[in-house]
């Protein structure tokens, strides 16, 4: 299935907060917090305007996002029907091509799906924590990802 990357504008907000709705939705694990309009106001007023955000479309739209501010991947997310078919990787391999030194993002500790694609993309765990600082109060783990020397 062909995708294409290309940057997030405004007009992109309910497509990308609906594909973070949904793929959280699968978090079984975590507490349901906010609502699909809370989701829409978070992407429209705070991720785009702060963060390079990358979309990967197919011909059904958007199907994955990722949100990066300097080095710190803020938010990768893949709707649920397209998990495990490129998408992620092609979103990482681009923030990885852009120039940065490094990369660093949080994932939850019980979320194995995640945590392997990332150490499968050279990333690995840089701390623990018991989950007390951030909103959902889950365990979570610290992942760097260095550009190699040379």
């Amino acid at each position: 299935m062909p995708f294409s990357l290309r940057p997030a504008t405004a007009a992109d907000a309910d497509a990308i907060a609906a594909v973070f709705h949904a793929s959280f939705r699968l978090l079984t694990f975590l507490p349901m917090l906010h609502t699909a309009a809370e989701y829409r106001r978070f992407v429209a007023e705070v991720i785009l305007p702060e963060c390079d955000v990358t979309v990967v479309e197919d011909h059904s739209g958007i199907v994955a996002f990722l949100a990066r501010e300097g080095e710190e991947v803020r938010l990768l997310y893949t709707r649920p029907d397209r998990i495990g078919r490129g998408a992620g990787a092609r979103l990482i391999e681009a923030a990885q091509a852009s120039g940065v030194a490094a990369l660093e993002l949080w994932c939850f500790q019980a979320n194995a799906r995640a945590r392997r694609f990332y150490e499968a993309r050279g990333f690995r765990a840089i701390r623990f924590t018991d989950g007390a600082h951030n909103e959902e109060r889950t365990p979570d783990v610290r992942y760097r990802w260095e550009r190699p020397a040379g």
